[in-house]
């Protein structure tokens, strides 16, 4: 009996350090703070077969198509042929206010969806510019797609491109953690609208089917509307490697605990 309790007391308290230095290590990245959600870095560790692991959640994304493995902002990227491929989330994913960031390089002069749930999402248009845009919930037909547009950097670059809904107030496009345009949309995203469809990377449902082309690196969700300020230390966050690599062993830990 005796070394039966002392196994199960050691257990526990191998346990409960594992979880504290795990929510030590997590406390360091401030995009938990901030309220990450999902994260796809692309990199090669996070990616088995047609797998691709959200190095946060629990959202993996299925790969259609064969995109191709290319060396990234940082570490890896995917490269996507605007014909056929895409990743599919296996999870719904929706929140009222959202904040929608990825690193993107695309293939200028087509349209682009860069993140898409159907009734929100981030994307380019043919004419290059990139935003923002949701399908509100209203009855006036005219007020349905509020969106919010830029030109983007037309110099072949990786760029940060962060895309912010705040429930009934606003879209917000931001590039390299700059805002950049802002519109009113004073009414909530339709939950109905978006509710058959699961979020996809490098494609949209809408017109038939619009797929991206083009390299994208490491695309992030957050279940609420990221500040200026916030935009800003994401760039920052995004200009360094550590970071995601300290998230990634961190969550990648605590999932190899409570398995």
């Amino acid at each position: 009996m005796k070394t039966k309790l002392s196994v199960s007391a050691l257990l526990l308290v191998g346990f409960v350090i594992s979880i504290t230095v795990i929510q030590s290590i997590g406390a360091e990245d401030p995009r938990v703070k901030m309220g990450l959600a999902a994260l796809w870095t692309f990199d090669k560790g996070t990616v088995q077969g047609k797998d691709v692991e959200d190095v946060f959640g629990k959202n993996t994304g299925t790969i259609i198509g064969k995109p191709d493995q290319i060396d990234g902002f940082r570490s890896e990227a995917f490269d996507f042929d605007g014909a056929v491929d895409l990743i599919r989330m296996g999870e719904d994913l929706f929140f009222p206010s959202v904040t929608m960031a990825a690193i993107i390089k695309p293939t200028l002069g087509t349209r682009n969806p860069i993140y898409d749930k159907y009734n929100y999402g981030i994307q380019l248009l043919d004419n290059n510019n990139v935003g923002i845009w949701i399908r509100a919930d209203t009855a006036n037909a005219a007020k349905h797609w509020p969106s919010a547009y830029v030109p983007f950097p037309a110099d072949g670059e990786w760029h940060h491109v962060v895309g912010v809904v705040e429930s009934k107030k606003s879209v917000r496009i931001y590039i390299n953690g700059e805002l950049k345009k802002t519109t009113p949309a004073p009414d909530p995203i339709s939950i109905a609208y978006g509710a058959a469809h699961k979020p996809t990377i490098a494609y949209t449902q809408h017109l038939g089917g619009i797929w991206y082309a083009g390299a994208i690196d490491e695309v992030a969700i957050f279940e609420e509307a990221l500040s200026d300020a916030d935009v800003k230390k994401l760039h920052t966050l995004a200009l360094a490697v550590e970071p995601t690599e300290k998230l990634a062993v961190t969550w990648g830990a605590l999932k190899t605990q409570m398995n």
